[in-house]
């Protein structure tokens, strides 16, 4: 099943290895692992400090480990019926390393490459993401920028749990913010996916942000490209092992830097806050037996009510014990 794949010839039973490319730039190796099972090593001379999360693919392990004293990345296939795709996946994964300018960045590009195949498996596309999506990605980098004002990028980007699947775009040990950019002008209702996205959560205050997200000309605004580049660069100013944390968030939400974001120009108007109590509007959980996924528009009128000045948000949010 391996003939004509660049692990033919690799010695079964045992750990075998061929260096991928004697001239590359960085140290990959096509390895078989007992099993028979396929895999791309890459072998670095020391891993970061902080040790980065990774994805979980089906039939597909990612790990770190040290071998032989040497630390390595590796990829190791569990379903051989998959070789062929394993393969375009290596290769695609080696050649995103190549501007690399250190191992670590090279490391950190490997990750997020394999975090991109992750979408793309899940079922994610290989355009570049709607307007609508933008706005929302916009919307909630502005939020996480907030909250680099006062905590450290790991705990704010650790915050960020609506990427990963989570009910809420942030959740912190006592607040959640679910964020929604708009346009200015539209209608003046927000769009909620699903009976979660407002509802209770034990010990933690529901707090709804709602951004103007609106279209710009190009010197007035900046492209999400612009938008992403600002964030990273923060963090890596601040706290670069973080970087790997945002990258593999970005990624789960399909955000390529590869594509073409300049066609659109955005700018952000001020953050609203409403606070999410028992008497606010909304389909919240549980809805009755047998109902899910409910999705609805909510009237940002019906909503005014429960508007709270920023400053109050703020301060309930950094007075939380471990922000440091």
């Amino acid at each position: 099943m391996l003939t004509d794949t660049p692990w033919a010839g690799l010695e079964h039973g045992r750990i075998d290895s061929r260096r991928v490319s004697a001239s590359g730039k960085w140290n990959f190796f096509w390895t078989l692992f007992p099993g028979p099972d396929p895999a791309l090593v890459m072998q670095v001379s020391e891993l970061p400090q902080v040790g980065p999360e990774l994805p979980k693919l089906r039939n597909l392990d990612v790990g770190l480990q040290s071998t032989q004293g040497s630390p390595v990345l590796y990829l190791r296939l569990r379903d051989r019926t998959q070789v062929g795709l394993f393969q375009t996946l290596c290769m695609d994964i080696i050649a995103a390393s190549d501007g690399a300018n250190d191992e670590l960045e090279a490391l950190r590009r490997v990750i997020q490459r394999t975090y991109r195949w992750h979408h793309l498996l899940e079922g994610g596309k290989l355009e570049a993401l709607s307007e609508e999506a933008q706005k929302g990605l916009i919307g909630e980098l502005q939020i996480l920028d907030m909250l680099l004002d006062k905590m450290k990028p790991s705990d704010a980007i650790g915050a960020w749990t609506g990427p990963l699947g989570a009910p809420k775009d942030f959740e912190l040990s006592a607040n959640c913010i679910e964020v929604k950019a708009r346009r200015g002008g539209s209608q003046p209702f927000v769009a909620i996916s699903n009976e979660y996205q407002l509802a209770d959560v034990l010990g933690s205050d529901v707090w709804l942000a709602v951004l103007s997200v609106e279209k710009a000309e190009a010197h007035k605004g900046l492209t999400l490209r612009d938008w992403v580049d600002a964030l990273r660069a923060r963090i890596v100013a601040q706290q670069p092992s973080a970087l790997f944390d945002l990258e593999r968030k970005l990624d789960a939400l399909g955000y390529d830097a590869t594509h073409d974001y300049s066609r659109w120009s955005w700018s952000i108007g001020p953050t609203r806050y409403h606070s999410v109590t028992s008497s606010f509007p909304r389909i919240a959980a549980p809805v009755i037996s047998g109902v899910s996924q409910v999705k609805y528009s909510l009237s940002l009128e019906a909503c005014e009510s429960f508007a709270v000045d920023t400053e109050t948000v703020l301060k309930r949010i950094f007075e939380e014990p471990w922000v440091g």
